[in-house]
């Protein structure tokens, strides 16, 4: 048993030419580019090492890198040269093994599409309630606000926008920040996102209400028409932050009645529009849509 196995030692001491197999593992895909398979995931290759060597190979297939920044295309097809194939399994063997041979009898096809962009808004899909008398102060942001898709232009050419996934922030009164997921829809499954999160924040403050008295202007009365409504002064009911309400005066308001909207008609009523408001304030508006008159010759 001693001398067999002495013997077989130093039978893998030796050094042999014989083939084994190599697993293909691919790098450095372009950028422009898809990388979907290759014709090949193994290759035969002949080599001159030790019989340990050829027995480690046995038990442990060794996996060589390809890169494929060196492809060529024929036609419409990706191939990678035997040449490139050869030098980057040469530069990734130890010293001890020598490649002698690579089995490239089939050129290396590789499955490679072309990838196009498009850039499409972000949906948020984000609600928000309030706590009572609490509202967002100016508007909210969301980071980013368009994505980049890239992918195959069969996949891509027909979206438009995409969307977050549904979220809910209930009884709001604080400000705020909520990373929320984009949803990635099933079709895109070759379709890279430039990103997969948005951030939408926004700033909340509590408010109060005040109602102003604002006077009717009447517009586009013809020659010595005089008109009078009734009521003369409207309701306008103002939400915002208690030290933007006491700022404002009746002259930041205009409410005005355009008689071109009744005058060919018998209406006794005529309808109201807020024309101007002061800026700072979450909401202004009419509590009256419209009021009654009464039209005179001077």
């Amino acid at each position: 048993m001693c001398s067999g196995l002495a013997w077989f030692v130093s039978n893998l001491t030796e050094q042999y030419t014989s083939t084994s197999s190599f697993k293909l593992e691919y790098i450095n895909v372009p950028d422009s580019l898809l990388f979907k398979g290759s014709s090949k995931d193994q290759l035969e290759v002949k080599l001159k090492c030790s019989g340990f060597q050829f027995l480690r190979f046995k038990f442990t297939p060794k996996v060589v890198q390809l890169d494929l920044s060196y492809i060529k295309k024929r036609g419409a097809k990706f191939y990678l040269p035997q040449e490139a194939c050869v030098k980057q399994i040469e530069g990734q063997l130890p010293s001890s093994i020598s490649l002698i041979d690579v089995d490239n009898r089939d050129t290396l096809y590789l499955a490679l599409y072309r990838l196009y962009s498009k850039t499409v808004p972000v949906v948020s899909r984000l609600k928000i309630d309030y706590a009572q008398n609490y509202m967002v102060d100016g508007s909210l942001k969301m980071e980013p606000t368009e994505v980049t898709l890239s992918g195959p232009k069969y996949e891509i050419d027909t979206i438009r926008n995409v969307h977050t996934r549904n979220a809910i922030l209930k009884e709001v009164t604080d400000d705020f920040s909520k990373k929320l997921s984009i949803v990635k829809s099933n079709k895109l499954v070759n379709t890279k996102y430039s990103s997969s999160k948005v951030k939408i924040t926004g700033k909340v403050a509590r408010f109060s209400e005040k109602i102003i008295e604002v006077p009717v202007e009447v517009t586009n009365l013809v020659g010595d028409m005089e008109i009078k409504t009734f009521p003369n002064k409207i309701s306008v009911l103002c939400k915002g932050k208690v030290e933007n309400l006491k700022k404002i005066k009746v002259a930041d308001f205009r409410v005005v009645a355009d008689f071109n909207t009744v005058k060919e008609t018998r209406s006794t009523m005529i309808t109201l529009n807020l024309k101007d408001k002061p800026e700072g304030l979450f909401d202004c508006k009419l509590l009256e849509k419209e009021v009654e008159y009464i039209l005179n010759k001077q």
